[in-house]
Parts: structure tokens; C-alpha cells; sequence
């Protein structure tokens, strides 16, 4: 009986093992802060990090953040949205600014394994300068990847040379997403070149420019191929109205 009993346990586990494994629905999203405030200047902050955590992103790319500046009351805005959310975070400054810092930030429902900051060019006034690439090494427990944010240049001939140093920088073995603000139009030669390699997740082309009445898709999400499933989502969340950009949301499975 005892041996009976044993061989029925065997079975039971050999075909639990067999069956396909549930993918890990991994929800990623990307926000132009506008340092922390609306289209008219109100502070939204802690309205920014309400939303997010009720959203539920398990990784979160934000530019334009402000980190200890006299105009946005000289909060570290990075810790406060990792308070409120209760996430890991990343910061990495473009330049000094108005007594503190500037540049870009990342929200992680993950420990962050390794931060790498690296530049990309900048050109101000004729002069060659560099802004920020915040990108971060974790795993999710199924996969381990990097998650990068940028913010690049108004001026398409800059903003060519910035895709190519952006891809350059996300060599490697790893997958990847990449998110930002890339103040580019879909048909453009530099997000052309992104998607190349990395897959253009919202094909709806929802504007995400200004946030009241948007009329440019200029924020982006873009994931490794390796991993873009069929039931992939993306959305514009067009209620949210806490910065002059829209929040962009995707949800894949890993």
C-alpha cells in the first residue's frame, strides 16, 4: 500500500512539473515628471507617487527629476517617491541645478543589483557637453535584465547621435527595456534606429504631448524582442494629469 501510495505521489509531481509554467506579468512604465509639477506650476509630487504605487508598475523610468532644487521646495524627489511607493530607486544627475541637481530617476518593485551611469552628448550653445543614461541591473526572480531611462535632445541632429551612443551603451548580453522621453516623432530616423534592435512596444501611437490636450507621441517604451509576447499590452493614461507629459504603461510577460 505504502508502495502504491509512493508511486501516485511520483506521478502526481512528474505531471505538475510537465506543465508549461505561468509567465510573470512584469508591468513597466515611463513619465517626464516635469519636476514634480503640472502644466501650471501646482506641485503634484506625492500625487506622482500615489498614482504610481495604486498603479501597480513593477519598474518605473522618470525624467526631469529634480533632487534637492530651491524651485521644487528642495526635496530629494527620488527618496520621496521610493518612500511613498515603498520601491528601490535610482538617480543620476544631467547637470547642477538651482542649488541642487537634475537629470533622471528609476522606481524598482526589485532589488537594484548594479547601477551603471554612463553620458550621452549634449550640445548647448555650440559647445559639446553630455546629459544623462540611468540604466540598472535586477532580477525579477524569473529573469535578470537592465532597465534604462533617457531624456534626449530637441534638435533631431543631436538626438541621432544620442540613439546611436544609447544603443552602443545597451550592448550586451542581458535583455533589455529602455524607456524615455525622446521628444521624437514614431517615423523618425533616430527611433527608427532604436527599433532596429529593440521592439517598439506601443503600436497604437497614442500621444503622450501635453498632457491636457495631446497631440505628439514623443515617449516611448522599447523592449528586447526576446522579451515581447503576444499578450502584451500598452496604455496612455490620459486621466493622469500631474506633469505636462502623460504616464505610458505596458504590462508584458516574462
Amino acid at each position: 500500500m505504502r508502495n502504491k501510495s509512493s508511486f501516485f505521489s511520483l506521478v502526481g509531481l512528474l505531471l505538475v512539473l510537465s506543465l508549461p509554467s505561468k509567465g510573470q506579468n512584469l508591468k513597466v512604465m515611463s513619465y517626464n515628471i516635469h519636476h514634480g509639477a503640472d502644466a501650471a506650476e501646482r506641485m503634484t509630487l506625492r500625487e506622482i507617487g500615489a498614482f504610481i504605487k495604486k498603479s501597480g508598475a513593477d519598474l518605473v523610468g522618470l525624467q526631469e527629476v529634480d533632487s534637492l532644487c530651491r524651485r521644487s521646495g528642495n526635496v530629494d524627489q527620488m527618496k520621496v517617491l521610493a518612500e511613498i511607493t515603498g520601491m528601490h530607486y535610482a538617480f543620476y544627475r544631467h547637470f547642477a541645478y538651482d542649488g541642487g541637481a537634475y537629470g533622471l530617476g528609476i522606481l524598482s518593485k526589485y532589488p537594484i543589483k548594479e547601477q551603471s551611469n554612463k553620458r550621452i552628448t549634449s550640445m548647448k550653445n555650440g559647445r559639446k557637453e553630455s546629459l544623462a543614461f540611468l540604466a540598472v541591473k535586477l532580477h525579477t526572480g524569473r529573469k535578470e535584465l537592465v532597465f534604462s531611462t533617457v531624456h534626449i535632445a530637441l534638435d533631431q541632429a543631436t538626438r541621432l547621435i544620442q540613439a546611436d551612443e544609447i544603443m552602443r551603451h545597451l550592448a550586451g548580453d542581458e535583455p533589455v527595456i529602455l524607456t524615455g522621453d525622446f521628444n521624437a516623432l514614431p517615423d523618425t530616423e533616430e527611433i527608427q534606429l532604436i527599433s532596429e534592435r529593440l521592439s517598439f512596444m506601443d503600436q497604437s501611437l497614442a500621444p503622450t504631448f501635453p498632457a491636457a490636450e495631446p497631440i505628439k507621441k514623443i515617449d516611448y517604451i522599447f523592449v528586447s524582442p526576446s522579451l515581447l509576447k503576444k499578450n502584451s499590452s500598452t496604455v496612455v493614461r490620459k486621466e493622469i494629469r500631474y506633469s505636462d507629459h502623460l504616464p505610458l504603461e505596458a504590462t508584458l510577460t516574462l
